[in-house]
């Protein structure tokens, strides 16, 4: 770090002394903005003082509950600040929600208010039907579309919804703001993204939301007064809470929000408000660069581009350098511990596929999470952050708190790599880690090899079980103009890409499912509707029309299509055929300039003729002489599953030879022997997350 990443403390303080910081020093210069209205550092501290009396007086009780279902606009950001300044929660949620979402967070939060829009209304009273304690506050005025309609329907059912604007432009008679909510009291309640199972609710206070501005954002990144920010993104998220709404309140800088992440109308908007500072998802920045390039918009002098939700591929940081002039800075955080975890730094330097360095005042470890011991040096291990900044916990779920907070450190389930230098690199989620015959693949790495490819736009990898190797990756591509050759695209691959690591299936998408954040949202590949490019089990013929007459049972595999089992003894045969050409990019390996016959799928044919004896496990396997797949012809497969022991396991062995002419006088090679066995039966109360898996 530089020296002038000093810790700024004078940032930490309640919102409302901080507006009135401003609103003395540059009362009239903006501070929030929209398309809609504009409002200075003067007006946003009288407003949210305003509204915090309003909201006292509606009955709304110190530390409950106030939820923000709003899209991007002013409003949103006052709500955030009124709330704190009358000593209750705010909880923003995702406008777009459906209705049972909403209701579900609207009953964990215990909301006992909601502050929404016209447009957001009817689904609220829908929800709320059934809650009628709950108080509602609409946002908007007359001379936007829909609102004097919405507003009349209410009135017309009975309901005098209170009108933000109202509540904004004088005060209570009875109740001033509260102003006294605690540095370290609950303020804001935001819930995580719920790629991974239902969302949960971070608790974090004052203190510990504006922690990361007064460690990174400020001393780091620069953010001052005389920026101006152009915020594309959705205000509910977390990075908003700590960048956009705190970060810009901290410091006194002016910020536009932006409804919609469309690229030619943020950079329409980072020429027109001459911005500084930018915060986007990779894919916001990559479609940026072809109105830039053709010359439909003009190019801002951006001073920062923060890249947040996913990893940014190499390639596109140099695209965008070379056509902006300037770098893109990835970064690396979450809900959990306030903000930013790593940053890279606006002099650099550049480190490709780094997220940058712990923050100044923070801690992070790399935890083997086979051991629970620390990683060695340049070891992949998963991410533990010990800061102020970290949460007080999870919304009444304190078994879930537990499971990632204890003795003050958090345990965020991603995987990482560090250097020498400190330079962070994350390499997947512990969650979400597919492990393919005991081989560790991470969906990212294959998402980054596969966005690179030959006429894919995006990409997104999900691990699908299989009956033999537990696991496999399975590939969903979007095409960029002009489609794709899938050859092309496994070629690529097969040069980036250990063998194990190519994906089982590819299939064609319209689309790459994303939250917020630009995660990719896996866990709703799987009901996309999509179209099959390429299956690897599904090359080659099946097993001969005549095997039934010759005595062979169909084993249901592309490369031992046929099964015997041995009369007069508990022992079968599989066989089959294998040849370097057969269009199967994962089986050969590149050793010594011949293909060899790849481990992982050595292990695949003795797993999946165990299979067919009953043993689901490997106890010990080993290699022999290495399968040599010949350029022209094929090779002879037969796997051995010999009669059970007294334990229950059995011998397998796997031979090959070559399949030319006279092949029948050829000796079989042994290639691999190994020793398998019938999985033990799972306890009844079997941790299933337990590491490593079973």
């Amino acid at each position: 770090m530089t020296a002038d990443a000093t810790f700024r403390a004078e940032l930490i303080r309640p919102v409302h002394e901080l507006l009135a910081g401003h609103a003395s020093r540059q009362p009239g210069r903006t501070a929030f903005e929209d398309a809609r209205r504009a409002v200075t550092w003067a007006e946003l501290d009288r407003r949210t003082a305003r509204v915090a009396g309003h909201l006292v007086e509606l009955g709304l009780p110190r530390g409950a509950s106030a939820v923000i279902y709003l899209p991007n606009r002013v409003e949103a950001v006052e709500s955030y600040l009124a709330v704190a300044r009358a000593a209750a929660v705010a909880v923003p949620l995702d406008p777009g929600s459906a209705d049972a979402e909403l209701a579900r967070l609207l009953d964990d939060c215990a909301a006992r208010l909601v502050i929404t829009g016209a447009a957001q209304l009817p689904q609220v009273r829908r929800v709320l039907a059934d809650r009628p304690e709950t108080t509602v506050i609409l946002v908007g005025q007359d001379s936007e579309p829909g609102f004097a309609e919405a507003a009349a329907r209410a009135g017309a059912s009975g309901e005098a919804l209170p009108r933000w604007e109202e509540l904004a432009s004088s005060w209570s008679l009875r109740h001033p703001p509260r102003d006294d909510l605690g540095l370290d009291d609950p303020a804001w309640l935001l819930y995580t993204s719920g790629t991974t199972g239902r969302p949960l609710g971070v608790v974090s206070t004052q203190r510990s939301s504006l922690w990361a501005t007064a460690a990174c954002t400020a001393p780091l990144l620069g953010l001052s007064p005389q920026d101006r920010i152009v915020w594309p993104m959705s205000l509910f998220h977390a990075v908003a809470h700590s960048v956009c709404v705190l970060g810009g309140v901290a410091v006194g800088a002016t910020v536009h929000i932006a409804d919609g992440a469309a690229a030619d109308e943020v950079l329409r908007l980072a020429s027109e408000k001459d911005a500084t500072f930018l915060v986007g998802v990779p894919t916001m920045y990559h479609r940026m660069m072809e109105p830039a390039r053709s010359g439909a918009a003009g190019l801002p002098r951006l001073r920062v581009c923060m890249v947040v939700g996913s990893p940014c591929p190499q390639p596109l940081h140099e695209a965008f350098r070379s056509t902006f002039g300037f770098p893109l800075l990835d970064s690396y955080g979450s809900t959990e511990t306030g903000g930013a975890i790593t940053t890279n730094l606006p002099r650099g330097p550049y480190v490709p596929g780094s997220c940058g360095v712990p923050l100044p005042g923070l801690t992070l470890r790399l935890v083997d999470p086979r051991t629970g011991e620390e990683a060695e040096r340049g070891a992949e291990g998963e991410v533990w952050v010990s800061s102020p900044a970290l949460m007080l916990g999870y919304h009444r779920r304190p078994e879930e708190t537990a499971r990632v907070l204890s003795g003050g450190w958090y345990r965020t389930g991603d995987l990482a790599r560090q250097d020498a230098d400190g330079y962070v690199t994350i390499t997947g989620r512990l969650k979400e880690l597919i492990i393919r015959g005991g081989e560790n693949i991470h969906p990212g790495e294959v998402e980054q090899v596969l966005a690179r490819a030959p006429g894919v736009a995006d990409a997104a990898v999900a691990g699908v079980p299989h009956e033999t190797l537990g696991e496999v990756p399975v590939a969903h591509v979007v095409p960029a103009v002009g489609g794709l050759d899938v050859e092309a695209v496994l070629s690529f691959c097969r040069r980036r890409l250990s063998a194990f690591k190519l994906p089982e299936e590819i299939h064609e998408v319209t689309e790459v499912p994303r939250n917020p954040a630009g995660k990719v949202a896996r866990t709703l590949l799987a009901g996309l509707p999509r179209r099959p490019l390429w299956r690897r089990h599904g090359q080659g013929p099946g097993p001969s029309s005549a095997a039934a007459g010759l005595g062979l049972d169909e084993a249901a595999h592309p490369l031992l299509p046929a099964v015997v089992e041995l009369p007069g003894s508990d022992e079968l045969v599989c066989t089959g055929r294998v040849t370097a050409a057969g269009g199967d990019p994962t089986l050969p390996r590149r050793a010594d300039g011949r293909q060899v016959f790849a481990g992982a799928a050595l292990l695949d044919l003795v797993l999946h003729a165990a299979g067919r004896a009953g043993c689901d496990r490997a106890l010990e396997v080993a290699a022999d002489e290495p399968l040599v797949l010949p350029r022209h012809g094929g090779v002879q497969l037969r796997v051995t599953v010999g009669a059970p022991e007294a334990d229950g396991s059995r011998r397998v062995t796997v031979h090959g030879r070559r399949d030319t002419r006279g092949s029948a006088r050829r000796p079989w090679v042994r290639h691999a022997t190994a020793t398998v066995a019938p999985a033990p039966a799972a306890a009844p109360d079997a941790e299933r997350s337990a590491w490593p898996p079973t």
